[in-house]
């Protein structure tokens, strides 16, 4: 398309809002931003200083002009858990995957190692999400739909966008369900989709990669705001067809019926 072409050219300044920007869903920003590639590079180094407060003067811009970072610890380093300070991970390149976080000592089963109640942005809506993805220079859009992932705080509640702002945001999946060492939970030891708070599964050794489950929280981007209008209607699109399959299944069989004699 012409948007993909002038993209090509566009470097990585902000993509500019064609007139249906609205109707974008999460993967129309995916496709459009051209971000495949950027993204499956596993080599791309962290985010600096100052890509964090480019991200962040942006956040402020289109989405809520009062947030900020932790006052006593940098982006670069997480954010402040409790009373001892950081949380015991930090940032670096993980082998195959990417960007990852480690544990920066050792860690007990049980303990707290990340709560997204202190570290997590959460869009107010859908549009606030998506004008925060064209504020952003393109890259750094490509790595927000990367980190963007959705939740309910609680059981019927509204599904959310969330993000960011800092490292915490670069947390890996594990690549069995024996790899995982975190979870979120409740405040009884339980397994909760509708909490942010993660808890060690089992001990975790210093500088081992702490990695979690994305199916941990459900992800459905057309509740949350996100979905293209094509996305949300994709379950009418399904039915119509296998109406229209079923159908054509019909006549098939009519007419071998009529050609055979049969049901005469």
């Amino acid at each position: 398309s012409n948007l993909r072409s002038a993209l090509g050219d566009l470097g990585d300044g902000p993509v500019p809002r064609p007139k249906n920007w609205k109707t974008w869903g999460y993967h129309g920003f995916r496709d459009n931003f051209r971000c495949h590639g950027y993204l499956s590079d596993r080599t791309k180094p962290l985010p600096t200083m100052e890509d964090w407060e480019t991200m962040l003067k942006a956040y402020n811009q289109v989405v809520d002009p009062t947030y900020k970072f932790d006052p006593e610890i940098p982006p670069t380093q997480g954010y402040r858990l409790n009373e001892d300070g950081a949380q015991p991970y930090y940032a670096k390149l993980s082998p195959g995957k990417g960007r990852g976080l480690f544990a920066s000592r050792d860690i007990q089963k049980g303990e707290i190692v990340h709560d997204g109640n202190k570290s997590d942005v959460v869009f107010p809506d859908g549009l606030s999400w998506k004008r925060y993805m064209f504020a952003l220079p393109r890259t750094m859009a490509c790595d927000q739909a990367e980190w963007t992932f959705t939740q309910k705080f609680k059981e019927g509640g509204p599904m959310r966008v969330v993000s960011s702002l800092n490292i915490a945001i670069l947390m890996n999946e594990g690549n069995t369900i024996l790899d995982v060492n975190v979870q979120p939970e409740d405040g009884n030891g339980k397994p909760s989709e509708y909490s942010a708070v993660f808890y060690a599964m089992r001990d975790i050794k210093k500088d081992e990669e702490i990695l979690m489950d994305y199916a941990d929280y459900d992800t459905d981007y057309a509740a949350a705001g996100i979905g293209h209008q094509v996305e949300q209607s994709k379950m009418e699109v399904v039915k119509t067809y296998v109406h229209h399959a079923a159908m054509g299944w019909g006549m098939i069989f009519r007419q071998v019926g009529s050609t055979l004699g049969l049901g005469s």
